[in-house]
């Protein structure tokens, strides 16, 4: 059996519309929500052993506030071009090559297409993952190279405004 997460960044700051897309970082909101979902999916008997995350600052930052949580089981932390301008077959590429030496990754993401690919193991259409979403996948496949949409489904799914309340 295999587990991940597949995490929408936290919430990003426009303030500074000099900066490139790939630089804006967290806003204040993003910046307390990022570890109060990854202690929450600590919480959840969630303990990932790998972060991947898209190079963009605000996916980045999010994935290295699970880092914090999660630090003593983290085996690997490394930025994943695809996960910023990939397509979900791209990121189904990414997951099928997942070194097995992982047990628990989390993939750290973007809309729109982070919620397209949710879809395709979801039994309801999620409308839209919201930032700082977390998204549990579980699939009976046995090796990475063999997840799909025929073997994995949506677990859970965590939302910082749902959990808060």
């Amino acid at each position: 059996m295999k587990q991940l997460l597949l995490v929408r960044h936290a919430k990003s700051s426009w303030s500074d519309a000099s900066l490139q897309d790939i630089d804006r970082p967290l806003n204040g909101r993003g910046r307390r929500d990022a570890p109060f979902m990854s202690s929450y999916c600590r919480e959840q008997g969630l303990i990932i052993d790998a972060l991947i995350s898209s190079p963009a600052n605000r996916a980045y930052s999010t994935a290295s506030h699970f880092y914090n949580e999660f630090a003593n089981e983290i085996k690997c932390f490394d930025k994943e071009t695809d996960l910023y301008f990939g397509s979900e077959s791209d990121w189904l590429y990414l997951i099928n090559n997942c070194s097995e030496d992982y047990l628990f990754p989390a993939y750290f993401s973007h809309n729109p297409t982070i919620t397209f690919f949710a879809n395709q193991f979801a039994e309801q259409d999620f409308d839209n993952i919201p930032t700082c979403g977390v998204v549990h996948l579980i699939s009976s496949a046995e090796k990475w190279q063999d997840l799909g949409a025929h073997n994995t489904h949506v677990k859970n799914a965590y939302f910082p405004k749902l959990v808060r309340e």
